[in-house]
């Protein structure tokens, strides 16, 4: 009987330590993702390789309705453009916001892509170039000077798509 017990309580040990640890690994995932994103400086990154991707924008409290005011004007400018690939890309890309504070006290804000357009470039500085060239100086300032801790892109990989999964 004792075995039995002193195997029950091994096993219930071994799960609580099994979840323990899970949850210090995504912790410091979380926090190694969130503490070191890279800058946005010239934007980072130009390409989403995977069909799904979602970029971390780390934006400073004071400058986050500024950034909101551009992240507007970029989705109409690309929704409007004659340009199919950046209809396209508009009609994938949402932009979200933590509703709990980031590090530093800054506002975290998620662009979610998906579908991502292949081999379509991402880089605002550009988009805003090629659509509203009269207008790119001004906006890019206040998008690059928004940032706080930097911009971290993301591709995302299709594990599990659980409305797929059949019993």
């Amino acid at each position: 009987m004792s075995r039995i017990w002193i195997f029950g309580e091994s096993r219930w040990q071994l799960a609580w330590s099994g979840c323990i640890l899970s949850l210090a690994v995504i912790f410091g995932l979380v926090a190694g993702l969130s503490l070191s994103p890279r800058l946005a400086e010239a934007q980072a990154f130009k390409t989403l390789d995977e069909p799904v991707g979602m970029v971390f924008n780390y934006i400073e409290q004071d400058s986050a309705e500024a950034f909101e005011q551009v992240m507007a004007r970029l989705g109409q400018v690309m929704a409007e453009s004659e340009n199919p690939e950046r209809v396209q890309q508009a009609s994938g890309w949402k932009v979200y916001k933590a509703v709990e504070p980031g590090p530093n006290n800054n506002v975290l804000y998620v662009w979610f892509i998906d579908p991502t357009v292949p081999e379509a470039d991402y880089s605002v500085a550009q988009i805003l170039n090629e659509e509203i060239p009269n207008e790119v100086q001004g906006l890019y300032e206040t998008f690059n000077g928004s940032f706080g801790l930097g911009q971290m892109p993301i591709n995302l990989e299709l594990v599990v798509d659980f409305g797929e999964v059949t019993p």
